[in-house]
């Protein structure tokens, strides 16, 4: 990653990801099983920041209020965002298994790069606690 920061949005993968959610061409479909190897289920690291700036986004999208909200107001440019579609495009057990792998993702040293990427710059608790408040929906 060249741009990486603790926020949910703060990195490439991320608003990359968050630029085809707000131009209406996300398609959860076509991301299903794609985030985790199928060999050893490792997540990497941009897998990991697009799994929590998904996660934002829904949470966004569920809660106006929510954290990460200004921040996406603020990418999108304006703050009239409408996220209908891309929410419905999640069922019940697609929002566990983000949950899920966000939880992942922050928690598990063997299988998040991004996990260890913050373990070495001793930054791992504040981004594991900044990564849960902004990308875990509800």
């Amino acid at each position: 990653m060249s741009a990486w920061g603790m926020h949910a949005f703060e990195n490439d993968d991320a608003q990359d990801l968050v630029d085809q959610i707000l131009d209406g061409t996300f398609r959860l479909e076509e991301r299903r099983g794609t985030f985790r190897s199928e060999e050893d289920g490792y997540i990497d690291a941009a897998s990991g920041a697009e799994l929590i700036a998904l996660g934002a986004v829904v949470r966004v999208a569920q809660d106006a209020a929510s954290p990460a909200a200004p921040a996406l107001h603020e990418i999108a440019g304006t703050d009239e965002l409408d996220l209908e579609d891309f929410l419905a495009q999640f069922t019940d057990e697609d929002l566990q298994t983000l949950r899920e792998l966000i939880g992942v993702t922050v928690h598990d040293p063997a299988a998040s790069e991004l996990y260890e990427l913050w373990n070495e710059a001793g930054e791992r608790e504040e981004w594991a606690r900044v990564s849960q408040e902004e990308g875990l929906p509800g």
